[in-house]
């Protein structure tokens, strides 16, 4: 009977200590997008990859962040690839009828954010997206124009294919 005890204890405690963890690695053979932002440009490598699973690692000092943008004309509608005429609009500053999500990187002490650079969390530079063959935006920062200067954030284009 103690040998049992003991097994649901080491389970119990190990059970906790995963638990604990607050960041997930990228999975082995997961596509794997670079995002490198500057004030003046955003780079992706590579600038297209498979529908799927992507992981957007951003690959900067400990903190920074990008906005990812699809295509959503309505609350109801399911976020997809930006149309061309989608990608004017937002390069003119114009977010309407898109859906905006991101990463914002660096918001942990120092040690977490070192500990968990690689991987996804609270504390991490990775955001997974889940991706339909088309164009997706990636802009440096916020979408919205720079209050002071009215200069708008680069972005690049990322293309999904089948």
């Amino acid at each position: 009977m103690r040998f049992w005890t003991a097994v649901g204890l080491v389970g119990l405690l190990a059970g906790q200590l995963v638990g604990c963890s607050r960041a997930t690695p990228i999975p082995p053979g997961g596509q794997q997008v670079h995002v490198i932002v500057t004030e003046a440009e955003v780079h992706v490598e590579p600038a297209v990859v498979r529908a799927g699973d992507v992981y957007l690692v951003l690959d900067a000092p400990l903190a920074g962040s990008f906005a990812f943008v699809e295509q959503q004309h309505s609350a109801e509608a399911t976020p997809g690839p930006l149309s061309d005429a989608d990608l004017a609009r937002l390069a003119r500053g114009d977010t309407q009828g898109l859906h905006i999500g991101g990463l914002d990187a660096g918001g942990c002490s120092a040690e977490q954010d070192a500990e968990d650079r690689g991987q996804m969390g609270p504390c991490g530079n990775v955001m997974q997206v889940v991706l339909v063959e088309g164009r997706y935006a990636i802009v440096g920062g916020s979408p919205d124009a720079d209050p002071t200067t009215g200069r708008l954030p680069p972005l690049a284009v990322l293309e999904v294919v089948p």
